[in-house]
């Protein structure tokens, strides 16, 4: 056989082999009736199950925006009888520097005042701004050292009563100053500066 009859040869193989393949069914043509059936109910089934999810997820967010916009608050109730009393008889012992917390309110009352990195430097400022005022009218050199505490009263803006800590050579102070921050950031003033307690070192 020359190499002419190979060619027509495997030509004809080629062809009988597609047509053999061409006369096999299809597998999809073979599924019966209730198998496409089943299988397009499948397909509806998960859209429909789809759609619920969504729904579930639309409510779910639906009532976190509402319960958002909605938040219980309790007020604070005012101060009672015997509390007003207490208050004012430690206001009237300590000039307002130590007062307790009431769990009651009452406006104009003085309240300890909670000391925080953000309102440490600005009562500070005013502990020296207050013993700048005491040293220039006692002919003292008392440097600022620490504060300790702070209360605070509003009355046309913020009226702070700070205790802290100064020193002049070897005598330790601890003084009271109340220092008024006016409303609508107009500066402040020292209303009064005074030594409480004094040691020697």
């Amino acid at each position: 056989m020359d190499l002419d009859d190979c060619i027509v040869q495997l030509e004809n193989e080629k062809q009988e082999t597609l047509e053999q393949h061409a006369k096999r069914p299809c597998i999809r043509g073979n599924t019966s009736s209730e198998e496409e059936e089943e299988e397009g109910k499948v397909v509806e089934d998960t859209a429909a199950s789809d759609e619920e999810e969504e729904e579930e997820e639309t409510e779910v967010d639906t009532d976190s925006d509402s319960d958002s916009e909605y938040v219980q608050f309790t007020p604070r109730r005012l101060m009672t009888d015997e509390e007003i009393r207490e208050h004012r008889r430690q206001v009237a012992e300590s000039k307002g520097f130590d007062v307790d917390w009431f769990e009651g309110i009452l406006p104009g009352s003085i309240k300890p005042y909670t000391l925080t990195e953000a309102n440490r430097p600005p009562l500070i400022e005013f502990s020296k701004q207050a013993l700048k005022v005491y040293n220039e009218s006692n002919n003292t050199t008392f440097i600022f050292e620490k504060l300790i505490k702070s209360n605070a009263q509003c009355v046309a803006g913020t009226m702070f009563y700070i205790t802290f800590g100064a020193q002049s050579g070897n005598i330790h102070g601890i003084f009271r100053a109340r220092v008024w921050k006016k409303i609508m950031d107009e500066g402040s003033q020292v209303m009064s500066c005074e030594k409480y307690i004094e040691e020697h070192v």
